[in-house]
């Protein structure tokens, strides 16, 4: 009954122990995560993405303005 969970023990222990090759010659970093240097690129925004902007825009303004009225 030993032999029996001996080989599925020795198995594991022989996983366990195998280091990856490359650990070090990863391409994100130490903190694991990826970066792309996309320089002075924009991305164009969706129509949708454009409205929403022009929204947040306009309501910084109007909060603006009315910092300014109550000072």
């Amino acid at each position: 009954m030993n032999k029996l969970y001996f080989l599925p023990l020795l198995t594991l222990i022989s996983l366990a122990s195998i280091t990856p090759s490359q650990s070090d010659t990863n391409h994100f970093g130490a903190g694991g995560v990826f970066e792309l240097d996309l320089g002075d690129s924009e991305i164009p925004l969706t129509p949708k993405q454009e409205k929403e902007q022009k929204l947040l825009e306009e309501n910084l303004k109007m909060k603006t303005n009315e910092t300014k009225q109550t000072q």
